[in-house]
């Protein structure tokens, strides 16, 4: 049977051309990534500016600014609904 015999070194002309396809290969492929972003930020684009705003649905849970007051164009933290100690009294 035959032995295994290796695959001969590629000449400097296969390299080069080889080297040569690549780099249009990878031109390529950059010029249609950039023609697809292109197209589809123009398509985002037009959605945002022709869809219909959406509605903010009310929260199940409670809110970040539950608890707090605003007073004066800040926000202030309303009084506590119970007088307690806290978590230091608890076990």
């Amino acid at each position: 049977m035959g032995g295994s015999a290796k695959a001969p070194k590629p000449t400097a002309e296969q390299v080069a051309m080889e080297r040569r396809q690549r780099m249009e290969l990878e031109e390529e492929t950059a010029a249609s990534e950039r023609r697809l972003k292109a197209i589809a930020q123009r398509k985002i684009g037009k959605k945002s500016l022709l869809g219909t705003p959406m509605v903010q649905e009310k929260a199940a849970g409670p809110t970040i600014t539950e608890g707090y007051v605003q007073s004066g164009g800040m926000l202030k933290k309303d009084k506590p609904l119970f007088k307690g100690t806290g978590m230091r009294g608890r076990r």
